[in-house]
C-alpha cells in the first residue's frame, strides 16, 4: 500500500513539473509570437506611411500608435461581402492632410489575405496611398503567394479617388488587360495578370479589401 502511495506521489510530482514546464514554454512562445506580430505590424505601417523614401509621420509616433492599438481586442467593424475592416483604425495628421491606416482582409484561395493600407482623406476625397500584404500563408506557392512580391503589390497603389469610387477590380475582371499599370490605377483597375499569371483569386481578395476600406471611410469618416 505504501509503495502504491509513493508511486502515486512520484507520478503526481512528475505530472506537476511537466505541466509547469509546458506552461512556461507556451507562455514564452506566445510572448515571442506577439512580439513578432507587433514588429511586423509596425514595419507594415511604416511602409504604407512612406512617400518618396520619407516617412509622413515620425517613427516614434507610429510605434506609439501601433502599440496603443495592439492593446485593443481585434474585431470586425465593417463588412462588404467576404471582406472586412478590422480594428484598430489608426489616423495621423500629416502635411498633406489626415491619413488613415486600416487593416482588413479578403478571402483568397486558401483563406484570409490580410492587408494594411493607408488612405489620404482631404477635401472630402479619399486617395489610396499605399498597401502592404502581411498575411498570405495559405496561398499557393508560385501562384497566389506571389502577392508577397513587391512587383505585385505595387500594382495596387496609388489609386486616386476617381478610381476608388468606381470599385477596385483586377484587370481580368474589368476586361482592361490592355492598359498599362499606371493607366489602370487611374480608373480603379489593378493590372496584375502579367505578374501573377494564373492567379486571380488572391489579387481579387486584396482588391475587395481595398474596396471595403474605401466604403468604410466614406461612411464613417467623411
Amino acid at each position: 500500500m505504501k509503495d502504491m502511495i509513493k508511486t502515486g506521489l512520484i507520478l503526481m510530482i512528475y505530472t506537476l513539473v511537466a505541466g509547469l514546464i509546458l506552461g512556461f514554454i507556451y507562455t514564452s512562445t506566445q510572448a515571442a509570437i506577439k512580439e513578432a506580430e507587433l514588429k511586423n505590424t509596425i514595419d507594415a505601417v511604416k511602409f504604407v506611411l512612406t512617400e518618396n523614401g520619407n516617412l509622413l509621420v515620425k517613427e516614434k509616433v507610429i510605434k506609439e500608435a501601433v502599440l496603443k492599438g495592439s492593446k485593443e481586442e481585434e474585431k470586425e467593424i465593417f463588412k462588404k461581402g467576404t471582406s472586412a475592416v478590422l480594428t484598430p483604425v489608426l489616423n495621423f495628421d500629416t502635411e498633406r492632410g489626415k491619413v488613415y491606416v486600416l487593416k482588413g482582409y479578403g478571402i483568397g484561395y486558401g483563406g484570409k489575405v490580410i492587408t494594411i493600407a493607408s488612405f489620404l482623406v482631404n477635401n472630402k476625397k479619399i486617395d489610396l496611398l499605399s498597401i502592404r500584404v502581411i498575411e498570405y500563408s495559405q496561398e499557393t506557392p508560385g501562384l497566389g503567394a506571389k502577392i508577397s512580391e513587391e512587383t505585385s503589390q505595387k500594382r495596387f497603389y496609388p489609386i486616386p479617388y476617381e478610381g476608388l469610387k468606381n470599385g477596385v477590380k483586377v484587370d481580368k475582371d474589368a476586361g482592361k488587360s490592355n492598359l498599362s499599370p499606371e493607366e489602370a490605377k487611374k480608373i480603379g483597375v489593378v493590372k496584375i495578370s502579367d505578374v501573377m499569371t494564373g492567379a486571380t483569386i488572391t489579387p481579387r481578395a486584396v482588391a475587395s479589401t481595398i474596396d471595403a476600406m474605401f466604403e468604410y471611410l466614406q461612411k464613417e469618416v467623411q
